[in-house]
């Protein structure tokens, strides 16, 4: 349970964290940003693990670069679904958004186990 409330803290905080570091991400408001990154974090509770599991076949024939594709969609929709909280320059923003909540959701799981 705990892990799960951890990566669903990263992913919220990865949104305005992003916008401060690299310069295609632009945060309009910080508090609909925060919105924004738990309505994500909620996507990717719901729709990431159906997701994996519909493209598997394919993200094996990728060797995996599916999934952050896929990612990169859900970021650049959610972005989409609250207005003036961020603008990205290019779906390449999006993709770099969801590479870093990757990134970050790996290094979660690695203490736990659950990646080997």
């Amino acid at each position: 349970m705990a892990g799960v409330l951890l990566r669903f803290g990263v992913t919220v905080a990865a949104l305005p964290l992003c916008g401060n570091f690299l310069e295609g991400i632009h945060i309009l408001d910080m508090g609909k940003a925060l919105l924004l990154g738990a309505i994500l974090g909620l996507i990717y509770m719901v729709l990431r693990p159906l997701t994996r599991l519909v493209l598997s076949v394919f993200n094996f024939c990728t060797l995996g670069l599916l999934n952050v594709v896929v990612d990169a969609w859900l970021v650049w929709t959610a972005a989409g679904l609250i207005e003036n909280s961020v603008a990205l320059d290019s779906f390449w923003w999006a993709f770099a958004i969801a590479f870093v909540i990757n990134a970050a959701r790996f290094l979660i799981d690695l203490p736990a186990g659950r990646r080997k």
